[in-house]
This record gives structure tokens, sequence and C-alpha cells, in this order.
């Protein structure tokens, strides 16, 4: 993206027009510093994924030079560590703030990636590798209450925008780490992500400190009532919460077992290497333009449930079709990768649905630590179903019915509800 969503203004009258439940706790002081956290949270999200997919281009380049290496494990690593991490990050927050949890979790990258090129053991590569992930786990979750705490007016501009990098971060280590493997060698590739992880942890430093040196001591106990209010919130006692997993979870599961098996599955129905790979990456880049709109434009929507109808409908559409009409798989990857839409929905919704700060980190946490669990539960049962069938309609029919369900539990997500008002 070449500049941000129009409706971001840094100092527009909306900002202090805001309801008092969206402010940050100083919000007097908070103008002069949004230049920085918006850099801030632009590097965070282009390092939230670079851990992954700047790696699983080379395994053929690093197996060479680690004994006992296993791609395996390593695909299944980073989501259950966001899983695990994710759901801690509510406490890491509690206990350092956003904006030095935030600083944490970028040196944690740091530090992963960069401990891997040291090494020449599997067992160290892959306690680097889980290092990392956690300060992506953390990245993750945080992303989303930083954003209403510091641009309560441009939640869905900026929500918009990090899933836009998000997939850029997905997509650009990929594509430049062949050439810089085969030029420079494979760890000059992995010390690249070390050091774009250190460049995102620099705004963190200076935005502690002022956290830390510009505190408005008028505001800090009433600020302190309120997190104590909000603090120890029981999420996993509000059925919407639950409904949000499932709307996240769901996606990300069929997410991901498209993006593990789909290339196998045509290649079998007679698509040659290259074009299957050609359509995952169709699947992949058709997300960027939900991703922009649908984060902008779902808390204007008087009917947003919309959207959870629609996405799951053309997820269900997109499975029928590669299982019965494989021949005609561009257009179904054209089709299916639009369902996605659900997961930015899920993002803003953590934030339309929470009142305060503390909510929105709290039902992130949640949502996100349980979500990415579904996660990695797709590509196991879609691989175990073609495996125990010997075919693939058991697959594609586990991801269908999983989709109508997924549709079920959206219209709770939606509803025009609030986690604090629950737990009053």
């Amino acid at each position: 993206m070449s500049e941000l969503p129009s409706s971001i203004n840094l100092e527009t009258p909306a900002a202090k027009a805001a309801p008092q439940t969206n402010k940050p706790a100083s919000n007097s002081t908070i103008p002069a510093r949004r230049t920085l956290v918006l850099v801030g949270l632009v590097l965070v999200s282009l390092n939230l994924r670079a851990a992954v997919t700047s790696l699983s281009a080379i395994y053929g380049f690093i197996e060479h030079d680690i004994s006992g290496f296993n791609a395996n494990i390593l695909g299944v690593l980073p989501l259950l560590s966001f899983a695990v991490f994710g759901s801690l990050t509510a406490s890491v927050s509690r206990r350092l703030g956003y904006e030095g949890a935030l600083l944490l979790s970028m040196l944690l990258v740091c530090a992963g990636i960069g401990l891997r090129t040291f090494t020449a053991s599997f067992p160290v590569f892959v306690a680097c590798s889980i290092l990392a992930l956690a300060g992506m786990g953390f990245g993750n979750v945080l992303v989303q209450p930083t954003i209403k705490k510091y641009f309560p007016e441009s939640v869905g501009g900026l929500t918009a925008t990090y899933a836009v990098m998000i997939a850029v971060s997905a997509g650009l280590p990929s594509a430049i780490a062949v050439p810089i493997s085969q030029s420079d060698g494979w760890r000059a590739n992995v010390a690249l992500w070390s050091l774009t992880a250190l460049i995102a942890a620099l705004p963190w430093v200076l935005q502690t400190i002022r956290t830390h040196h510009q505190s408005d001591a008028t505001v800090a106990k009433p600020q302190q009532k309120a997190q104590s209010a909000v603090k120890h919130i029981a999420v996993w006692k509000w059925p919407v919460a639950w409904s949000m997993v499932i709307l996240f979870g769901v996606s990300m599961m069929s997410m991901y077992a498209m993006l593990n098996w789909l290339p196998t599955y045509l290649i079998q129905n007679g698509i040659s290497a290259a074009n299957a790979g050609d359509m995952l990456f169709v699947y992949n880049i058709v997300g960027i333009a939900h991703s922009i709109l649908v984060p902008i434009y779902l808390g204007r929507m008087k009917k947003p449930y919309i959207v959870v109808a629609i996405g799951g409908v053309m997820q269900i559409v997109g499975y029928t079709g590669f299982l019965y009409m494989p021949g005609e798989s561009w257009v179904w990857a054209v089709v299916a990768a639009p369902g996605l839409m659900t997961i930015p929905a899920t993002f803003q919704l953590i934030n339309l649905r929470t009142r305060s700060v503390q909510g929105a980190a709290s039902l992130s946490s949640f949502t996100q630590g349980i979500g990415y669990v579904f996660a990695a539960a797709g590509p196991f049962f879609f691989g175990q179903l073609h495996r125990f069938t010997a075919g693939w309609h058991a697959s594609f029919w586990f991801l269908t019915v999983m989709a109508i369900i997924m549709m079920l539990a959206g219209g709770a997500a939606v509803r025009n509800k609030y986690l604090e008002d629950a737990q009053s």
C-alpha cells in the first residue's frame, strides 16, 4: 500500500470527541505520540509472519546444515505457539503495558530468529523458533488493543492496514528467500528478518520511555479504577466471545487447510505443480481486497451479519467447486479466497464489541488464543480424513460443515453487545 486509508487522521476533531470508553489513559498527551505509534504498529505488523514464511521455501537449503532437521515439526509449531502465547498476552500486557509488551514481542522475534543463524542442532533450532514465535504470538494479540488505545476514531482504517501488512509479512519473505539463500546462504536470509524485527522494536523503546516519563498524574487514579474493573474479566463466560472464537477459528482452520493441502489435491487431479502453485498464490493475493474493505465498513453496516453470510457461502461454494469441478480450480480459488473475509471481520469485531482498551486486550487474547488451536487442527483433520478414506470427499465436506457452523455462530458475534456490559 502506498498510503494509509483516508479515514486515518492523526489530529482530527473526532479523536477529541471519541467516546470516553474508547479514550486512552492520557488523551491530552497522546496526539504528539501518535505518529511514532503508527510507525511502530506498521513495523510490528510486517514482522508477524516473517519468522515462518522466510523458512518454508528454503527447507531444502537448511536441512543440509542442521542435524536431525524435521520440516513437519516446524510446520506445526507456529499455530500451536500462536495459541499458547496468544492466550498469555493479556497477563503480559497488564504487567508491562501495551507499549512494553510490544517491545518485548519484537525483541523476542529478533532474538529467536537471530539465534537460529548460529546453530547446527535441530533441537536448538526449534527452541529458537519457539522464542521467535512467542514474540509473534504476543504481537498478534497486542495490535488491536493498541489501535483502540491510540486511534479510537480510526479503528477500521488501521485494522485494514494491519491486515494488509500481515499479508505482506506472509508473502514477501517467501518471495525473496530463495534468491537470497542461493546468493548468500540461508543464514543470511534468516538474519535479515532478525534485523527487521530489531528495527520494529525501536519505536517501542521510545514509546515505552515516553509512557513512563509523561504519565498524567491527574488521570492516573481514575484510570486505575477503570483498569481494575476490567482487568479480571471472565471472557470465557461471555457467549459472544465463544461465537467470535468459532468465527475466527473456523476461518483460520479453513485457510491453513487450503494452504497446506490445496496444491497436493490439485496435482493429484492432473494440474501441473506450477499451475497449482500459481493458484495458491491467487488464493492468497485475492484476500488483500477484503482485508482493506471489511474492517473499514463493518462498523458502519446496519446488518453486519451480511459479511459473515457472504463469507460462509463463498467458502462453501469454493470447497464444493474444488471437489466436484477441479478442472475449474482457477474459478474456485478466486471464489473461496474472499470467503476468508471473516478473518479481518473478527479483528474489527474485537474492537467493536468492547468499550475499553483492556476489554479489547482480553477479548483479543481469548479469541486468538483458542482460535489458533482450531487453525492447527484444520490441516491435521483435513489430511487424516484424506488418508483414512483414500479420497478427498470427506476432507472437503469437513470444511463445508465447519463453514455452516461458523455462519450459525457468527450471528451472535455481530450483535450490538459489549463485553464490559456483560460483566457488570
